[in-house]
């Protein structure tokens, strides 16, 4: 369900809101650690559905692609670590063409093995020593995931065509500005909750405010 707390046709120039869950739902489980349990510990936390006491949605990706004209996409330098057992960050958004340190902060072995859908993009190993750079040359969704038996471990990384885009918070809140006026189609992604589509008219002043409240019962 959306909620716009102004009218689509507004002045504008920025959009922000909040991605909300509301109604019952069960915390993800930790996830159990199979391998390398005297440093990871016997389990590790469950990013896959981060949720506020207020019912804010973190890591959610919030993409707004122009649909009356062609976007000019601005690459960008981001950084996939490994610390304590786990990808940090585990969700991120970069534009096509944008490279990607890897790095290792942990004291075992560990891998990157990026598929975009069932192609491998690269998998690289990563002793702590090593630090490697990757170029993100494909839109979509890159899931990652080590392969040395850290089978709990897992990333993502949305690679947008479009310059105009926000992960959010602890909060749920997002937001993007220094938005041209025209039609846009806003995409909002989350592993766990799907993707939401609609689409918005932005004006040459003013900020467009909109939330996006998804139902708990619904997930399985």
């Amino acid at each position: 369900m959306w909620i716009q707390n102004a009218a689509a046709a507004v002045a504008g120039g920025t959009v922000s809101g909040r991605l909300i869950l509301e109604g019952g739902y069960s915390k993800p489980k930790a996830l159990p650690v199979f391998k390398s349990r005297g440093y990871c510990g016997a389990s590790v936390a469950n990013e896959t559905l981060l949720v506020g006491r207020d019912g804010g949605v973190k890591n959610g990706v919030v993409i707004l692609h122009p649909s009356d004209r062609p976007a000019v996409v601005l690459p960008s330098e981001l950084v996939l670590d490994n610390r304590r057992c786990a990808f940090a960050p585990h969700v991120q958004v970069a534009g096509v063409g944008s490279e990607l340190l890897l790095k290792n902060s942990d004291p075992i072995l560990h891998t990157v093995h990026a598929r975009l859908g069932s192609a491998t993009l690269f998998n690289v190993g990563l002793p702590k020593w090593r630090q490697v750079i990757k170029r993100l040359d494909r839109d979509g969704v890159v899931k990652i995931n080590c392969d040395v038996l850290h089978t709990w471990m897992s990333a993502a990384i949305v690679v947008s065509d479009s310059p105009y885009f926000a992960v959010s918070d602890e909060r749920g809140f997002f937001h993007i500005d220094a938005l041209p006026a025209g039609v846009y189609d806003m995409e909002i992604w989350h592993e766990r909750l799907g993707v939401r589509r609609q689409s918005l008219r932005i004006g040459e002043a003013g900020a467009l405010s909109v939330d996006v409240v998804y139902a708990g019962e619904n997930l399985r």
